[in-house]
């Protein structure tokens, strides 16, 4: 299950791609002297796309639901769980958010549902 400080925020039918950054490097080159040489200038964290579907009783409670995943855009690191269970600590969620742009949609059993897009940071 994925969760953000052991929290299971994201709804249901999360899906997490990470997507490690490219690692830094400086490459010279020196004027007389074949070939390059490189110096590993360290990594440079990852991105998460994560996609979900938020759900609950009545749009009221799906509001709620909503506002509390919103409020972890608050600049503040957090340890996320993804689906595959690893643990990825230095966690920041910018507020990079996308409901789905038909809005809110009510479910065959009763209730409703809005699915959505987010990404994450992974400062290390």
């Amino acid at each position: 299950m994925t969760t953000l400080d052991g929290n299971a925020i994201f709804g249901t039918a999360v899906n997490v791609i990470h997507n490690p950054r490219p690692n830094a490097q400086q490459i010279n080159q020196f004027f007389g002297i074949d070939g390059q040489q490189t110096v590993f200038g360290g990594t440079r964290g990852r991105t998460f796309l994560i996609s979900g579907v938020l759900s609950a009783s009545n749009i009221a409670l799906l509001n709620a639901v909503e506002a509390t995943l919103l409020s972890y855009a608050d600049g503040l690191t957090h340890t996320l769980v993804d689906n595959r269970g690893r643990i990825w600590p230095n966690v920041i969620f910018r507020g990079e958010y996308t409901p789905s742009p038909m809005g809110p949609r009510s479910l065959a059993g009763g209730g409703w549902c809005l699915p959505y897009r987010l990404t994450m940071e992974g400062l290390t």
